[in-house]
């Protein structure tokens, strides 16, 4: 039986093994505008077009367990037989984030326009309808 202190060192060297070889990020390396969106701030557009395209990278599809080649296989096989149905949704999801990113922006415009409209009114005034 291992001890947490034990496991947690193991944990942490495997994963500067991993980093030193590049396959894996350490923290705040290539998640910096993830991490922002997390603590509250705001990704730029351009990252949300990004992220908005949905794709199965079958380099990324891997197991991490002690003997995980033939889970890989096993996987990438399926990725491979399910290959028109996933193009399908993947298709329909993008879609939907693209367009729920356009009438998000479109919002966003409106609000700034608001904003706008309200900060030139002088004080005291009744707001125009919009």
């Amino acid at each position: 039986m291992t001890i947490a202190e034990d496991a947690l060192a193991r944990a942490r060297e495997a994963a500067a093994q991993k980093r030193a070889r590049g396959l894996y990020h350490g923290p705040g390396e290539g998640a910096d505008a993830l991490d922002a969106t997390i603590l509250g701030g705001r990704a730029p557009a351009e990252l949300l077009s990004e992220w908005a395209v949905i794709e199965i990278e079958p380099e990324l599809l891997y197991s991490t367990r002690r003997g995980g080649a033939p889970i890989t296989a096993l996987k990438r096989l399926l990725l491979r037989l399910m290959r028109q149905h996933l193009v399908e949704l993947e298709a329909r999801q993008t879609r939907f984030n693209l367009g729920l990113l356009a009438a998000v922006g479109e919002m966003d415009e409106r609000l700034a326009t608001l904003e706008r409209r309200l900060a030139t009114q002088p004080a005291g005034s009744e707001p125009e309808s919009a």
